[in-house]
């Protein structure tokens, strides 16, 4: 019962999508639109703002998938490519994610990717109606992340091959996590080292300071000493001449008791 009201809206919007794609008596007749024109057009907004570290990813798959189209030549690989880039796109541009999604259709209207291109081209036409109220819009577009992500892990991202771009990529990211571990550990190393050469300046401007303060002691003992000096002269130079001591001359009762010579 679900299954049979979902044919029954996608036909409904089936004609809206119709001239949102550009449908007229020819299919696709308008919709396909040259590389020249996508650098000419107004560049529209993205549905989704990605995560810095999302960008290169979704630019890989943006790549690859342009690089898909201009060489394949079976119609499903065709049409998984638009889908995918489509997908990619949401990331970065809406009307060229529409246009992508309505060359799905295009290239075979009936398959399961073109059912759900229609889905996508009527969610995005309701997620751009400008009589949407923020609160609505805000959670159609969680919605819509959800199931971007979900579109993107069956259209086979996972068991594929990784594009080249997103391959060197990769490696270009490990080797510069390696260069900043790299960087990281010489830093650390250096910023140690330079605590110890501050330590022992520090302790070098100790040593030197105490060893100025003994000099500036022992210059000042020394001038002190001579001062000394000087003044132990002075003394010595204005004292009168020292008489014999009474008790180095002898006394004269002492002469007397003197024996005489030869007795």
């Amino acid at each position: 019962m679900i299954r049979h009201a979902v044919w029954f809206l996608l036909g409904i919007v089936s004609l809206e999508l119709g001239a949102a794609c550009g449908w007229g008596g020819e299919l696709g007749a308008t919709s396909r639109l040259t590389r020249s024109e996508h650098q000419t057009r107004p560049l529209f907004h993205a549905l989704f703002t990605p995560l810095p570290e999302d960008q290169p990813f979704f630019q890989a798959i943006a790549e690859a998938q342009e690089k898909q189209l201009r060489t394949c030549q079976e119609p499903q690989v065709c049409q998984r490519a638009h889908f995918l880039r489509a997908l990619a796109m949401l990331y970065k541009d809406q009307e060229l994610a529409a246009h992508h999604f309505c060359q799905v259709v295009a290239v075979q209207p009936d398959t399961p990717l073109a059912i759900r291109s229609r889905f996508w081209l009527w969610l995005l036409d309701i997620v751009r109606s400008p009589i949407n109220h923020a609160d609505d819009t805000d959670v159609a577009r969680r919605l819509v992340r959800e199931i971007v992500e979900r579109e993107l892990a069956v259209g086979g991202l996972d068991t594929q091959p990784e594009p080249e771009s997103l391959t060197v990529l990769r490696q270009e990211v490990k080797l510069r996590d390696k260069k900043v571990a790299e960087l990281t550990r010489t830093i650390a190393e250096l910023t140690k080292q330079l605590e110890q050469l501050k330590k022992q300046a520090a302790l070098r401007e100790a040593v030197e300071q105490e060893l100025r303060q003994s000099e500036k002691r022992v210059q000042e003992l020394t001038k002190q000493l001579e001062a000394l000096r000087r003044i132990d002269q002075e003394l010595k130079e204005k004292a009168p001449p020292t008489r014999p001591s009474e008790k180095m001359t002898p006394a004269p009762e002492a002469e007397t008791n003197l024996p005489a010579n030869g007795s």
